[in-house]
């Protein structure tokens, strides 16, 4: 089970409400800037990691009164619909928090519905596809990436292991070059990559709405690559 990572403005500083409101718009503010500025990466794992420890938060609150008071929340079992809890405590509770946790709850989700529209502008501008086919069987692969002001963006994955990539966020696309586009020279290399590299797995994909690919529409690309793998090769 996965261990909420507490946010720094929580951690950091004095235990009052006035200074952690402060700091929690703070946060807001500075992410807001890096979402419109290109981080969209990594606004949404930060977004996401914070409000998967809000809501850890409110949940063990509601509970506190029960029986598992003693206990602390560490997740929920989706496919029973159950809480479950440790006796080793990783959250924990105080008065300024309860007073702010819903408040923070509905701020960073305003955030995130900020970052889904960022990610559906720039899904609805990618296409992906296999080249020239779908390969039998998984291997590493090239991921080459065409973007509107006529660059190409390389890039490279090993294979995804079942047990050691437990979802996209974990799957590492690694940069190799950017360099402008050029149809002749492009089409050379995947020759040139299918006679050498036979079982290599080769994407193209077309990125219309968004020239900045490093640590923003790569969240997009990165997501749909690993789904496709996933659902094509089931690992």
């Amino acid at each position: 089970m996965k261990i909420a990572k507490t946010p720094a403005w929580i951690l950091e500083g004095p235990m009052d409400y006035e200074y952690k409101s402060y700091r929690m718009f703070m946060e807001l503010e500075e992410l807001g800037h890096q979402l419109k500025n290109g981080g969209l990466f990594q606004v949404l794992v930060n977004v996401d990691d914070t409000l998967d420890y809000l809501y850890r938060y409110d949940a063990e609150k509601i509970t506190s009164h029960d029986d598992l008071s003693n206990y602390d929340l560490v997740g929920i079992d989706w496919q029973t619909f159950s809480l479950e809890f440790s006796d080793d405590p990783n959250i924990e509770r105080n008065e300024i928090m309860d007073s702010l946790c819903d408040l923070a709850i509905d701020k960073y989700e305003e955030l995130h519905s900020k970052i889904r529209d960022y990610w559906r502008d720039i899904e609805l501008g990618v296409s992906i596809s296999y080249v020239p086919k779908k390969p039998y069987f998984i291997s590493d692969g090239f991921v080459f990436i065409i973007t509107p002001d006529n660059m190409l963006h390389s890039y490279y994955f090993h294979k995804p292991m079942k047990y050691f990539v437990n979802s996209w966020k974990d799957f590492k696309i690694e940069r190799l070059q950017v360099e402008e586009y050029k149809e002749e020279k492009y089409f050379k290399h995947i020759e040139e990559l299918i006679k050498k590299e036979s079982d290599k797995i080769i994407f193209k994909i077309k990125c219309e709405n968004s020239v900045i690919i490093e640590n923003n529409s790569m969240a997009v690309i990165q997501h749909q690559i690993y789904n496709r793998l996933k659902q094509d090769f089931g690992f």
